[in-house]
């Protein structure tokens, strides 16, 4: 994924490839549609939401023929959206609601100059935007990795059996004691669904960087929709215990006997 996302209008590219190339020379990976693969299977409008879905920052640069442009807002609310959003003005013009809310560089006079002062302050905004992403990647992957440690203690060995015992005594001590120990277990297979999740999407990531390597065979060869399958049976399991306890909270609603 890129640091930062350019949203413009084409007829404004050569000014654009200007501050993408002053962008990277400042360390920054820059993606706009001028990197457009000619021939993916994917799409352009696909490799397009990919990336400003992805992003760290996304740049929009608004002129009176952007600020007209449906694909440009759209781009530019992903970004709102996700908290992603950096805008600037590369010539004077009005901006539509909620656009004209945000505060908004002004680099419309602006020669190119890296030392100009409006250059340096955005500059300072788009790294604090990519910085604080990156901070935040690595928190979720350092929570994903604590939640993959987790469900090795989560459940020990012979808990289930135990389980199973409590249950058939059906006295009522037991019953209240083998509500906790359900709960622990779906917390567990809830840690393994996440686990099993940023798998995918980790690979998902490599394979799309990477094709020929082991991840994109996983989708090449037909391996991801036979996991998908299975999962549908998991998840017709859990629709089924969803039922059950629906109906058992059902009936405990019902007035005293």
């Amino acid at each position: 994924m890129a640091d930062i996302f350019i949203s413009y209008k084409r007829s404004e590219r050569s000014q654009v490839e200007k501050i993408a190339d002053l962008l990277r020379e400042e360390n920054f990976d820059v993606w706009f549609d001028a990197k457009l693969e000619v021939g993916r299977d994917e799409g352009f409008q696909s490799q397009i939401e990919r990336e400003v879905t992805s992003a760290g920052c996304v740049l929009v640069c608004w002129s009176q023929e952007s600020s007209k442009s449906i694909w440009v807002k759209g781009e530019a609310m992903k970004g709102l959206e996700r908290n992603a959003f950096v805008p600037i003005f590369i010539s004077n013009c009005s901006l539509p609601l909620p656009f004209n809310a945000v505060d908004t560089a002004n680099l419309s006079a602006w020669n190119g100059d890296r030392n100009a002062i409006e250059w340096i302050r955005l500059i300072e905004v788009i790294r604090k935007k990519v910085n604080d992403f990156r901070a935040d990647e690595k928190q979720k992957m350092h929570a994903a990795a604590e939640a993959y440690g987790s469900v090795e203690y989560k459940v020990y060995p012979g808990t289930l059996k135990l389980l199973v015992q409590r249950i058939a005594a059906l006295h009522e001590l037991d019953r209240d004691r083998y509500v906790n120990d359900i709960k622990s277990i779906l917390e567990w297979l809830a840690a393994i669904a996440e686990k099993e999740l940023n798998y995918i999407e980790d690979g998902y990531k490599l394979a799309d960087r990477q094709p020929g390597g082991s991840a994109w065979y996983l989708w090449e060869k037909g391996d991801a929709a036979t996991m998908a399958t299975k999962i549908d049976e998991l998840r017709k399991i859990f629709a089924t215990i969803d039922t059950l306890f629906s109906k058992s909270q059902a009936v405990l609603n019902y007035q005293a006997p």
